[in-house]
């Protein structure tokens, strides 16, 4: 049977749809999936099969089948037109090879895969500068021309007290934070970038602090860290085993040389990477410059030893001091200054000098150093409900006295009770927008007689309570990381020593406006309450007036 013309003319229409979608789908994805010029076009046809000593390690490459010399290769309708490669002496292409300095793989023939476009792009190719990160790969970190960007940045990690929290490399460092020892080896250089960068906006959680670098400096620190590798080309099998099981000594990591003066020990012990004393300010963490009017010398002590036992979630790590160190560094903070505020002791200034840092200039509790602070700050702007739900006495004694178990301290010494209350008018006139009179404070619901046991509330509190403050009271419940601020911290020994049982009641029954706190007076019981009351208090450990005749 004959095919019609109708048949003929639909075939051919057919064929020529697939003609153009064949090339058109060639010339989009051409360059992703092409393949090195030697497969086609005349051009050298013979492949670059090159084997080059790395410390040891031979690495073979086809890199110069398209970049000859070291040469660009650009994909051009003429192949390649090549650009000739910079002067790199005292190296040489033909003994160092291509990957040592600008990564990819070396033996793949697929443009995507041989310029490491895959995956999490570890071995992307690096062109300019960001070569640099791969310098200290070959050599010991120093400073080498060529690698001054480099080299910054591993000043800079030194500098801002990373190595505190992560070891790097030259041995085993601190062990609060990932070992960045092979972090080059499993992260692109972009992946690291945008950690250093803004830590909590890529790890949620993460308790690594936001650095105030410049761009420039991030890219430095980057640059660092890609280089730190897994088998650093200059060490021998023998030097890794023999770093890999030695601690590295505070020393080490922080070298001193020679006794230092008080004033020269903050910043030798890195305290000054993170904290403001005086005019030098790190913007990480709390000021530290009139320490000695808000806190004693056993507190300060036991912080420098123990962070978390005084703020419960503080992320400051242990100091590297030693025993005299640490009260040389106690004598200074404690030992009074005047107080000299730039600008005066008003209102406005003392806010912005003392407060913003945490609270924020615009009122709202997100100040410079707020992501790095165990417990989120009272926002004030536009917080009417809370602060018409809590009585005056309460916020005067939150300034005068602190707030134990945060990083809100006490300024009870340093101004009195006239400039408080200026200060407190002021939160309202210019924050929170209320007068501070108006006032509609809850009242605790009434005690029973006979208290519920805390065992038999535990169950009430995994349903009610777990999701948000966790089923051990840590405030790390499943839903915590919905919530700004974050749940309380029930395990908080010296928060909760400072509260009275009934404060606790009224916090479950009314809730807490302006966070995530709901109120529970109507769904439970008023005995209920005070159960949950017992419950909070089991978490902590308290001392309380709570007693359920046990």
């Amino acid at each position: 049977m004959k095919p019609s013309t109708i048949n003929i003319a639909l075939l051919s229409a057919i064929a020529a749809c697939l003609a153009l979608l064949f090339a058109w789908f060639y010339s989009v994805r051409k360059e992703e999936y092409a393949w090195h010029h030697s497969h086609g076009g005349g051009v050298r046809p013979i492949i670059a099969d090159i084997t080059v000593n790395l410390g040891g390690t031979p690495i073979q490459e086809l890199c110069q089948t398209c970049h000859s010399g070291g040469s660009r290769a650009e994909l051009t309708k003429d192949g390649a037109s090549p650009t000739s490669h910079p002067d790199i002496t005292p190296h040489s292409i033909y003994e160092l090879g291509c990957t040592a300095c600008h990564l990819g793989e070396g033996v793949a023939a697929d443009l995507k895969i041989s310029h490491g476009r895959v995956g999490n792009e570890v071995r992307k190719v690096l062109s300019g500068e960001a070569v640099q990160s791969t310098c200290f790969r070959c050599h010991e970190a120093g400073p080498f021309r060529g690698a001054e960007k480099v080299w910054k940045g591993s000043r800079l990690f030194v500098e801002n007290a990373c190595g505190l929290c992560h070891s790097t490399g030259e041995a085993k460092g601190a062990a609060y934070g990932p070992d960045l020892s092979d972090a080059g080896s499993f992260l692109s250089l972009k992946q690291i970038q945008a950690v250093v960068e803004n830590p909590k906006k890529v790890l949620e959680g993460s308790i690594m602090p936001k650095f105030s670098l410049s761009p420039e400096e991030i890219k430095g620190v980057s640059y660092f860290l890609k280089s730190r590798i897994k088998d650093p080309y200059y060490e021998t099998p023998m030097m890794r085993v023999a770093r890999r099981g030695a601690p590295e000594p505070p020393e080490k990591r922080f070298p001193v040389k020679g006794a230092l003066s008080e004033e020269r020990l903050l910043k030798e012990k890195k305290c000054l990477a993170c904290h403001k004393f005086g005019e030098a300010d790190g913007q990480v963490a709390p000021d530290l410059t009139y320490t000695a009017y808000m806190r004693s010398k056993d507190y300060v002590m036991n912080f420098l030893k123990t962070p978390g036992k005084e703020i419960p979630g503080a992320i400051m790590p242990i100091s590297p001091a030693t025993a005299d160190e640490e009260g040389a560094i106690v004598r200074l903070l404690t030992k009074k200054r005047p107080i000299h505020l730039h600008g005066g002791n008003t209102d406005e200034n003392i806010y912005m000098r003392l407060c913003q840092a945490c609270h924020a200039a615009e009122g709202d509790g997100f100040g410079t150093i707020q992501p790095n602070l165990a417990d989120f700050p009272r926002p004030f702007r536009d917080n009417r409900a809370f602060f018409a739900s809590i009585p005056d006495t309460r916020i005067v004694e939150s300034i005068e006295k602190g707030v134990p178990g945060t990083s809100m301290p006490p300024y009870g010494q340093m101004f009195d009770r006239s400039t408080i209350d200026s200060l407190i008018d002021l939160l309202f006139r210019g924050f929170i927008r209320s007068e501070r009179k108006d006032k509609k404070v809850p009242v605790p619901p009434a005690r029973p007689v006979q208290l519920p046991k805390i065992e038999a509330m535990r169950s009430t509190f995994k349903k009610k309570c777990a999701r948000c403050h966790g089923a051990y009271g840590t405030g790390k419940g499943p839903d915590y990381l919905k919530y700004l601020p974050r749940p309380r911290d029930l395990t908080n020994s010296p928060y909760f020593n400072g509260l009275t049982d009934e404060r606790i009641a009224v916090t479950i029954a009314s809730g807490i406006p302006g966070t995530a706190m709901p109120a529970f007076a109507g769904t439970v019981t008023d005995k209920t309450i005070w159960g949950l009351v017992g419950a909070v208090r089991g978490f902590s450990h308290a001392k309380g007036a709570y007693d359920d005749g046990r």
